[in-house]
């Protein structure tokens, strides 16, 4: 009976041996055990073009009578970096168009906001201060939940720098992607994705910021240009960005 019996646990050990082997937890940890997801703190942009003016004329215009046909302040600039803590520079330029001879409105906007992963609860809390082994940026997701333009995006474009940069000319920033169009007064509460590949330029500078715990920025961008008979762009939008991120621990 003796030998009945240690043929049976031997039987039994060698089940669990071969279910440990399957879950990959025979040998000690799985690949990727250490492997963790961690959901950034939303960064927040406020983009805004200020009151109504008005639309811009529809008439004929050239270099000369720019200003009295089309406007006789054919620049607006608003900084509310003072109000959304968030260095803004948001410009409107009336212009008369040379191959339309027609007035037209050229907007743009550049928002910078900082990440620093050190201050980041999430970060801190699923990370703690532990060496990383890798970083793979997994997703990065929007909302736009306050919208007043008076006039369609036909898309806001993001951006990735290291720690300083204001604008997506500044040395060291690359490309994340793109939004959808955004209609004029439209919200968007669902978070919309914007796909991060291997070749997108972005993803090794947030990759390396993170991996050796260094602050960087994101730029979002807007330049829209509006023809004659259009609203001069006026109202404000609000652009929220969160990134999750799977961050390795050494093993």
């Amino acid at each position: 009976m003796k030998s009945a019996g240690k043929q049976v646990c031997g039987w039994v050990w060698g089940l669990l041996a071969v279910a440990l082997a399957a879950a990959g937890v025979a040998g000690g940890c799985s690949s990727d055990v250490f492997d963790v997801d961690v959901a950034l703190t939303a960064r927040t942009f406020v983009a805004d073009f200020g009151p109504p003016a008005g639309n811009i004329p529809d008439a004929t215009c050239d270099d000369a009578t720019v200003q009295q046909v089309c406007g006789s302040s054919p620049t607006v600039a608003v900084d509310t970096s003072s109000q959304t803590g968030v260095p803004s520079d948001v410009q409107v330029a009336l212009a008369c168009d040379p191959s339309t001879a027609r007035c037209y409105a050229q907007a743009s906007a550049h928002l910078s906001q900082p990440v620093d992963v050190l201050q980041d609860d999430a970060f801190t809390t699923r990370v703690e201060r532990h060496a990383l082994s890798f970083v793979q940026l997994a997703d990065l997701a929007y909302t736009i939940p306050m919208n007043t333009l008076t006039f369609d995006l036909p898309q806001i474009d993001i951006y990735a720098g290291p720690a300083g940069s204001r604008r997506e000319t500044d040395p060291g920033v690359a490309f994340v992607g793109s939004t959808q169009p955004v209609p004029a007064g439209a919200v968007v509460t669902d978070p919309q994705h914007v796909t991060i590949t291997k070749d997108t330029p972005a993803r090794p500078v947030i990759e390396h910021a993170i991996e050796n715990k260094q602050e960087f920025v994101f730029i979002v961008v807007a330049s829209p240009r509006l023809d004659a008979g259009a609203p001069v762009p006026a109202g404000a939008v609000q652009i929220d960005v969160a990134t999750k991120l799977v961050v390795g621990l050494p093993r």
